[in-house]
Order: C-alpha cells, then structure tokens, then sequence
C-alpha cells in the first residue's frame, strides 16, 4: 500500500513539472513570435497575397524592422 501511495506522489508530482515545463514552453514560442523591436508593413499593388494590415489581396508585403 505504501508503495502505491508512493508512486501516485510521484505521478502528481511529475504531472506538476510537466505542465511548469509546458507553460513555460508557451511563453518562450508567444516571446519568439513577437519579436524585437519595430516592425514597419507596407502592402504594395493588387495581386494574390493577404495584406496584414488591410486584409485586401495585394501584389507585395514588404517588411522592415530594427
């Protein structure tokens, strides 16, 4: 009895880890696609690629940042 008492702590415990683990997981990959610094969008012409600003179909989306 002692010893399933033993390994179901050690389940719960394991358990506890995991999700610190996973949370912490999220927060670096929601860091990562935030990215640094500023970002400046321009959307160029009229074509088949989704602007992120306007949501129009535009021929170029230009990116640049610092």
């Amino acid at each position: 009895m002692f010893l399933f008492l033993v390994a179901v702590a050690a389940s719960f415990q394991l358990g506890a880890e995991r999700e610190n683990l996973d949370s912490l997981m999220l927060e670096n990959i929601e860091a990562l696609a935030s990215g640094e610094g500023h970002v400046s969008i321009d959307c160029l012409g009229s074509g088949s690629v989704d602007c992120p600003i306007s949501h129009v179909k535009v021929y170029l989306v230009s990116e640049s940042g610092y």
